[in-house]
């Protein structure tokens, strides 16, 4: 039976291994383009890309890992169903239970490690890479300027720009957004940036344009000024690419506990309340993705009996997509207060690991 076991693990290991190369691959690909255009026509460093690339990975691992151990249970287990080796294992008197018993006690191994890289790994990673993008935002602010759509990463500013050339923007229209009064709307030929010494906002110079200003003595009234050059300063970037104070997301299960026990600002606000409940269920949660998959793959492939890798990959992907449309369901409804954050992000695993019990009992009776 040790054999056999041994057989089971060995043989699990280098399609979990290409499953994670492989959706690693098709994740990191769609952001190989413009992180390319950065470098050569923007003039980020290849260093920094490089940085931003591999501070990608941890949170990219955490949802890939539950994938790449469903798509190889799928693949193995199938394979083995298909091959009647299943049929055998049966044959020789060995409960499946016995066959399943590795592949769970892995799979938890590697939830524990899930849960190290989520709560721990994760956060940092994701909490520096912003760090990373809100000083080149300041310091190469067109290398983050994209024409042709709107630009709202400025704090109180909108932005527009039909063609960006260089350190040039060209046909920049602004709106500059004030609380309490009118919307200030700036039309520009075009505009250079200039970042601060301060690598805290940035300045934005406009020329050949016309601003709508707002009559002192009623807002309702505006009239329009022409200029030759206008200084726009202390832009500051949005809090989504800006500040560096940490945001729920970017904060251990740790923090986000000492900040729901000793911060009173928190207690004041009831939905960021839910959302720091929803936050640390949702970590613990989601870090056993792979025991859950273990669950309702391990069944699922016998009763499948198909070893195919696009099979395999497909149904794997139709799983993974259900499981995280139920958890992202599960935070709407915990920050919104409809249900408990334990109940709302532990509802998605519970219902998985019901559905992989239901077919595990099926599975026994082929």
């Amino acid at each position: 039976m040790t054999i056999l076991k041994r057989y089971c693990l060995r043989e699990l290991v280098l399609p979990f291994v290409m499953s994670l190369a492989l959706i690693t691959f098709i994740f990191l690909v769609a952001n190989l383009f413009d992180m390319a255009d950065m470098v050569i026509n923007k003039g980020v460093s290849l260093f920094e890309v490089f940085k931003l690339l591999i501070l990608m990975i941890p949170e990219l691992l955490g949802f890939i890992l539950p994938t790449g151990v469903l798509a190889s249970i799928l693949l193995v287990f199938g394979s083995f169903a298909q091959n009647n080796e299943i049929l055998a294992v049966k044959a020789s008197g060995i409960h499946l239970f016995q066959l399943f018993t590795p592949v769970i006690v892995s799979a938890f191994v590697l939830s524990l490690f899930s849960l190290f890289l989520i709560d721990q790994v994760q956060p940092r990673s994701e909490y520096r890479s912003r760090q990373i993008v809100r000083k080149m935002v300041i310091q190469r602010p067109v290398a983050y300027l994209e024409a042709g759509r709107f630009i709202k990463d400025f704090d109180g500013y909108t932005f527009w720009i039909n063609r960006v050339e260089g350190n040039r923007l060209r046909g920049v229209t602004i709106f500059q957004h004030k609380e309490n009064e009118p919307t200030r709307t700036m039309i520009a030929e075009w505009a250079e940036m200039i970042p601060s010494v301060d690598e805290k906002s940035l300045s934005l110079k406009l020329y050949k344009g016309t601003s709508d200003e707002v009559n002192p003595k009623d807002p309702s009234v505006f009239y329009k000024v022409n200029f030759k050059s206008f200084l726009l300063q202390d832009i500051r970037v949005g809090k989504e690419r800006g500040g560096t104070d940490k945001k729920t997301k970017e904060m251990s299960i740790d923090e986000l506990l000492y900040k729901l026990e000793r911060s009173p600002e928190v207690h004041m606000v009831p939905r960021e309340e839910r959302a720091i409940k929803a936050e640390i269920h949702k970590k613990i949660s989601f870090s056993f993705a792979p025991l859950v998959f273990a669950f309702i793959g391990l069944p699922a492939a016998i009763i499948t009996r198909r070893g195919e890798a696009v099979i395999s990959f497909s149904v794997s992907m139709g799983v993974v997509a259900v499981y995280y449309i139920l958890f992202v369901f599960g935070r709407t409804v915990a920050v919104f207060g409809y249900l408990p954050a334990w109940l709302a992000l532990w509802l998605p695993n519970v219902i998985l690991v019901a559905v992989g019990l239901i077919l595990g009992r099926r599975s026994l009776q082929l």
